[in-house]
């Protein structure tokens, strides 16, 4: 597909110190975002704001699309923007970077002084004030597990943290561990006052964990400060959470692929050209352990404590990154045909599902709710 001539891209990727640009340059249909592939848990580049080396001069008016990113909430966050300014463009990215680095302090369940743990640690004693944004997900947080009848459940902390020393030493978690720290978790004993915007937790021994929503939360936040200062031909994406805003110039969209977890699925089955939407895709390619020839997901059902054994991915298009990333989750743990009535009944909401129907047979079956996009249709 050839280059609108009037709509010049420059990639700028941040490598240390240094802003490059990709020579030669490259067209809209180029920047393809992959939907479920992660970036690195830390290290990579820093952010560079001075003007890329080589390539055309930039016409007064002109939009050209520039690429930051740096790591953040335990992935690589990467945006995507089109500016007629690099200046303009360098300072925005760099503010959503500064806002989502904000939201880390917030709902991190791994920063010792985060507000979420000093939250599990003082809350037990009486309600506590919170921030804005950390009432705003613990809120949606509850609204998706009442949806799915606690398949989604930020009170998972104690499991999460069980499952993580599992997987660090090979090997299932002992039994007792696993069934005191299941019975900590029920996002029933969390209870929210929206007036006085104050959380109490009902048991002592309960530990927040918003891995299953967080991600999402900060990439739409991101999206919506970018287009507050006028970036609104953007795209955020964080590891397998995507937030888009409105399409790159003279394109029906950016082009999503969806990733396959299947051995055939190396090539991606189908490509969604989508805006001002969220997509987000869970799954076990990168954090499993296995014992015993036995596959257990990163992904843990509350309802029985124990980490997935159904390998495959799900996918969720929803209009907000916030609730994108806690479905994804959700339809993860649910039975395919929950997971799609759950699925139906958000306005707005859609998605493609892929599992492995018989580990022994190495088959893969795939799903799509009504409303996902047609081009997955042919590979269900």
């Amino acid at each position: 597909m050839a280059r609108s001539p009037d709509v010049p891209i420059v990639l700028v990727f941040a490598v240390g110190l240094t802003c490059f640009a990709v020579s030669p340059p490259c067209g809209p249909e180029h920047l393809t975002v992959r939907a479920g592939r992660r970036g690195p848990p830390g290290g990579g580049p820093s952010l560079a704001l001075r003007a890329p080396e080589g390539g055309p001069p930039a016409k007064a008016g002109v939009l050209r699309a520039y690429e930051y990113s740096l790591p953040r909430m335990g992935t690589l966050f990467r945006i995507t923007l089109y500016s007629a300014s690099q200046a303009e463009a360098g300072k925005s990215a760099m503010a959503a970077f500064e806002r989502v680095e904000q939201l880390e302090e917030s709902l991190s369940a791994f920063r010792d002084e985060s507000e979420l743990v000093r939250l599990s640690q003082e809350a037990v004693s009486a309600p506590r004030s919170v921030s804005p944004e950390l009432f705003y997900v613990l809120d949606k947080s509850l609204q998706v597990s009442r949806l799915s009848g606690g398949a989604f459940d930020v009170t998972i902390g104690p499991l999460v943290e069980v499952w993580r020393q599992a997987r660090r030493a090979k090997r299932l978690p002992d039994a007792a561990e696993l069934a005191k720290a299941k019975a900590a978790v029920d996002y029933r004993n969390i209870e929210l006052d929206p007036q006085a915007r104050t959380v109490f937790l009902k048991r002592p021994d309960m530990k927040l964990d918003l891995g299953g929503i967080a991600k999402g939360y900060a990439a739409q936040q991101a999206l919506e400060l970018l287009a507050a200062r006028g970036m609104r031909r953007a795209l955020v994406v964080a590891g397998g959470d995507i937030t888009l805003g409105a399409p790159p110039p003279g394109r029906a969209g950016w082009k999503i692929a969806i990733d396959d977890p299947s051995p055939e699925g190396q090539a991606s089955p189908c490509n969604l050209v989508l805006h001002d939407v969220a997509i987000a895709t869970s799954g076990d390619a990168h954090q499993f352990v296995d014992v015993g020839g036995q596959r257990y997901s990163h992904i843990i059902n509350p309802a029985d404590g124990m980490g997935l054994k159904n390998s495959g991915s799900t996918t969720v298009i929803a209009p907000d990154g916030t609730m994108a990333d806690a479905l994804a989750t959700a339809l993860s743990v649910l039975p395919v045909s929950e997971g799609l009535r759950l699925i139906e009944s958000v306005e707005g909401a859609s998605a493609y599902i892929v599992r492995q129907s018989s580990p022994a047979l190495a088959g893969w079956r795939r799903f799509s709710s009504r409303r996902f996009p047609q081009a997955c249709e042919d590979v269900r």
